[in-house]
């Protein structure tokens, strides 16, 4: 059974990509780099090369930069998973590099803030259509799949990296804002995108072999058990998932796209150790 393409989420998911472009662009030419003060992740550690070699431009470096990850994700996760990210990723470049440089506010506080605050909200947008922004992102998420860490885990190694660089080529007058910038990117992110933890997925399904069919092309595992409904006797398949929340709209999707009344159940899931294993009983 061939799943049903959602045209409305795919155009949504789409122009989320171009703004995230757009806004982190803006943020970055006309608010951070003003100030000298750097984002997170692999844009953050553009600004900071760029500004310790200027002749190198952003656009240049951002492409230098994440040119090798999405090649990675693509032979791990395939090019659905890619596709929006890439989107997202090329305009970011396409606008870094067309958005002259401006002075828009003075105070370097503000200007701080404002871009941070922009990229913030932008990148949460993103996660929550499905997403992710490329970059160190694309590591987090292959992380998470394979050892089950927080993606802000990964995240604050790259982040202190650029606080340590900073220190040692603008010394410590710099790092201040990049702080501050920082934590307001990730208390952004986290305001519009809810959680970047893990959670359970419990499907209860009578189409439970369609369904399986479908999950095979899913990122993550999913285990099937046969259980029978205690009060009509009735059995009734059981697929346990555990997907991060950011994947979750998309599973939803999948799962009504094959039975329009399977039961789900989703709860947050804390896995300690082990690596998540699928099977059929």
């Amino acid at each position: 059974m061939a799943m049903k393409v959602n045209y409305k989420q795919l155009t949504k998911a789409g122009l989320v990509a171009v703004l995230y472009g757009l806004l982190s662009a803006i943020a970055v030419n006309d608010f951070l780099n003003v100030v000298n003060s750097y984002s997170t992740g692999l844009l953050g550690l553009s600004q900071l090369i760029h500004a310790v070699l200027p002749n190198f431009s952003m656009s240049l470096l951002m492409t230098i930069l994440n040119v090798p990850l999405f090649i990675f994700a693509w032979r791990v996760f395939g090019f659905r998973y890619i596709l929006f990210s890439g989107l997202a990723v090329l305009s970011n470049i396409i606008f870094l590099g067309i958005i002259p440089t401006m002075v828009l506010v003075k105070d370097p506080l503000t200007n701080t803030i404002i871009g941070s605050a922009l990229i913030g909200l932008s990148i949460g947008w993103c996660f929550n259509n499905g997403f992710t922004t490329g970059g160190m992102d694309i590591v987090a998420t292959y992380c998470q799949r394979r050892f089950h860490k927080n993606v802000g885990f990964f995240a604050n190694l790259i982040n202190g990296l650029i606080i340590v660089l900073t220190l040692i080529f603008f010394g410590p007058g710099r790092i201040v804002y990049t702080i501050i910038g920082m934590i307001t990117v990730n208390g952004l992110m986290d305001y519009a995108f809810a959680s970047q933890t893990d959670v359970m997925v419990v499907i209860f399904t009578k189409k439970a072999e369609k369904l399986v069919k479908q999950l095979r092309n899913f990122t993550h595992g999913a285990t099937v058990l046969s259980g029978e409904g205690a009060y009509t006797g009735k059995p009734t398949d059981v697929i346990m998932v555990v997907t991060p929340r950011g994947q979750l709209s998309f599973l939803r999707d999948l799962v009504r796209t094959v039975d329009e009344n399977a039961f789900m159940s989703i709860q947050k899931s804390d896995v300690e150790q082990g690596e998540y294993t699928h099977y059929s009983l």
